[in-house]
């Protein structure tokens, strides 16, 4: 059970034939939660052959946000598409020789159990390194070795704080917030599959695997370099500014109609090309050229001023009118969808982005699938997979063999 790229083409035959990517690699994925298990879903959407070993009971996500006594947690099958999977009890030697016999056969093993963890199980790293020379061994910590902070325990949220998001996130003079998405755990999720493919490359060369570890806090400060950018200029902490974008004003959102909570534009403006298109998009041509607004700096003093001219237009149109209008005169435009207009919105429905599943207990879901496409062709994720529904497979058989 794994991704399979699937033609979504209107052109006959283009695409056609295209095999995974990383068909033929085998992963043994001992991750919980989403960190882990986002990177081993991006190998496995490409292809991979993916076992997640869980633990009596299952992944602690299967049981979170929707499960009851008929179906599991949603966030599990929006993490786990594609994978096998096998229930082992680590602390079991038994168990623990089913794992050895598949990381014999195993490309990659992942894991993101807290510190120290893994000597406690008998599965110390160095001793996997000699015993499995062609083995990567891929690791998310909430902390880089080496600091004080190395053996404390980490989270998405945590992380974000950790690595100054929650300080450039919110309004000004007001409490910091916390950014929506979890990027911290899909983003360490993310640097941790580009190490793990790196590692393979090296391995084709020099015949050893190997071991790539990433921390949240890492991967978060690795997404925070924009935000850092004004400290260096200011020598002071980069402020929170809330929607606005203060050196190209208007940038920043912009309600519409009806003006309910997410009826609201991006607008961002990057050169004067820009200035000038959306004036003739909110039928003010005769504003170009105007001195009171011609120069960015005249325009970044008069914030409130030369919003509310753009907003005095956009109040009094549809988010998703405005942005295609908008962007139809060439300036960055973009409605603010919420959750359940994703699931509907055509751009990402008629791309594949988001498709149909079926789910034990859900029936038909819409789901976000995988952002990379190959050869012009849409990857289509299977299924995640039932608690231990590999496990005697895996068993009888040389662990990895058979697919």
């Amino acid at each position: 059970m794994t991704s399979r790229i699937h033609d979504r083409s209107n052109e006959p035959g283009e695409g056609s034939g295209t095999e995974s990517p990383l068909a033929g690699l085998r992963v043994v994925d001992l991750t919980q939660f989403e960190s882990g298990p986002s990177a081993t879903q991006l190998l496995a959407w490409l292809g991979a052959d993916v076992v997640k070993v869980e633990p009596p009971g299952g992944d602690p996500s299967r049981s979170l946000l929707g499960a009851d006594d008929q179906r599991e947690s949603i966030l599990f099958a929006l993490l786990n598409q594609g994978k096998r999977s096998i229930v082992l009890d680590l602390k079991r030697d038994a168990d623990r020789d089913v794992l050895f016999a598949m990381l014999a056969d195993a490309d990659v093993v992942s894991e993101n159990f807290a510190p120290g963890t893994m000597a406690r199980l008998g599965l110390d790293i160095d001793a996997l390194r000699e015993r499995f020379p062609r083995l990567v061994i891929a690791t998310i910590r909430g902390y880089a070795p080496g600091g004080p902070w190395q053996d404390f325990r980490s989270f998405d949220f945590v992380a974000q704080a950790v690595a100054g998001a929650i300080s450039v996130t919110g309004e000004p003079g007001r409490q910091p917030v916390r950014i929506g998405p979890t990027v911290a755990d899909s983003g360490a999720g993310l640097h941790l599959a580009v190490g793990i493919l790196a590692a393979l490359l090296r391995r084709d060369r020099t015949g050893r695997g190997g071991t790539v570890d990433v921390s949240l806090q890492d991967a978060m400060v690795n997404l925070m370099r924009n935000a850092m950018g004004s400290m260096y200029v200011t020598g002071e902490p980069a402020k929170r500014e809330g929607d606005a974008y203060s050196v190209a004003v208007p940038s920043g959102l912009h309600p519409c109609a009806p003006g309910g909570p997410n009826d609201y534009v991006y607008i961002l403006l990057g050169n004067r090309r820009h200035w000038e298109g959306l004036l003739r998009a909110i039928d003010r041509e005769d504003l170009i050229g105007d001195a009171r607004y011609a120069r960015q700096s005249v325009r970044n003093s008069k914030s409130m001023e030369v919003r509310e001219i753009v907003a005095a237009w956009t109040r009094r149109h549809d988010k998703l009118e405005v942005m295609e209008h908008i962007s139809a005169h060439g300036v960055p435009c973009g409605a603010t969808l919420d959750t359940c207009e994703l699931l509907v919105n055509p751009q990402l429905a008629e791309s594949g982005m988001i498709f149909d599943q079926m789910l034990p207990g859900w029936g038909s879901v819409k789901l976000p699938g995988c952002p990379i496409r190959i050869d012009g062709t849409r990857i289509i994720p299977d299924t995640p997979p039932p608690l231990d529904a590999d496990g005697d497979a895996i068993r009888r058989s040389r662990p990895l063999d058979e697919h």
